[in-house]
């Protein structure tokens, strides 16, 4: 890599619009309840719990709950990073310690070792399926990116062995899937499994965690792009951006000029072929149809 982005620890900025901006993201993280963001885990883990559970997505009868949690998580570890402020990194080690508690409790719920969530895995189950359910794998992947950002943000003690702990569940469930088993599974959104792994792997070293980012690889998706073929006309944006995210971040960890240009082809054509002049590229979260020749 001859190019890196700062640290967030090495920049601070100065009174102004940006400023303000991340002082109001700061006072609605501190009016959070992080309790009330574990309660479903808890929940699912047969922990008691008091707190009052939050509502909308985070609703215990709601199906994606759970994956505001891991967003908490990496809202106050970025914002600790950004500013020092303790506040937010006792926020961190506050939620990374429920998830320590649940993680360890739900074998006793007849979960398996390293399970993680605030649903049951029996979710996991549906989507090999092919039954209906709500995105469990992009659940989880907010928790895993949360967990790995308290690690690398705040050095939370805690965050990095639970988050390989939930890597070899992911492993157990990924390695009893054939590779068209694996390929149906990601016709659900997944969010960024992939990036997600990659990132571990550029920690950890194990070359497991790399494989386990090239399972999440939608070829049917990404294929074409390797190929330079555009046919993502109608596609879910929110779907595939994450993917080729991931393929970036594959790209650099192992130098494959492939996952290069099938990423630098995909930014092109969402770009240049398919974004307004508002800068959105897509009506009711699917892509706008690719245009004849570049937008001018």
């Amino acid at each position: 890599m001859t190019a890196h982005p700062f640290d967030l620890t090495c920049v601070r900025l100065l009174d102004g619009a940006f400023k303000a901006a991340m002082e109001r993201d700061a006072a609605y993280l501190l009016q959070l309840d992080p309790d009330r963001l574990l309660h479903t885990f808890y929940l699912n883990a047969g922990l008691p719990t008091t707190a009052q559970p939050y509502g909308g997505w985070e609703d215990p009868k709601v199906e994606l709950r759970g994956h505001f949690a891991g967003h908490y998580v990496t809202a106050c570890a970025l914002m600790y990073a950004s500013t020092g402020d303790d506040r937010f990194k006792a926020r961190v080690d506050h939620m990374v310690a429920g998830f320590a508690a649940v993680q360890a409790a739900l074998p006793s719920q007849g979960y398996n070792p390293g399970y993680l969530s605030a649903f049951p895995e029996s979710y996991f189950d549906r989507v090999e399926g092919r039954f209906p359910v709500w995105a469990p794998y992009y659940t989880l992947h907010k928790i895993m990116a949360g967990l790995l950002d308290a690690h690398l943000h705040c050095s939370n003690p805690q965050a990095l062995p639970v988050l390989e702990r939930c890597a070899d569940w992911v492993k157990f469930r990924v390695d009893n899937l054939t590779y068209e088993q694996m390929q149906i599974t990601l016709l659900m959104e997944f969010g960024g499994m992939n990036e997600v792994f990659a990132n571990l792997y550029g920690v950890t070293k194990n070359p497991e965690h790399l494989r386990l980012s090239f399972a999440f690889n939608d070829d049917v998706v990404l294929d074409p792009l390797k190929q330079g073929s555009d046919q993502m006309d109608r596609l879910h944006a929110n779907t595939q951006i994450p993917k080729l995210i991931g393929l970036a971040r594959q790209y650099e960890l192992t130098g494959d000029p492939v996952l290069r240009d099938a990423a630098k082809f995909f930014w092109e054509r969402v770009a240049h072929y398919r974004s307004y002049v508002i800068g959105g590229h897509s009506d009711d979260e699917l892509f706008s149809r690719c245009t004849a020749s570049p937008i001018t």
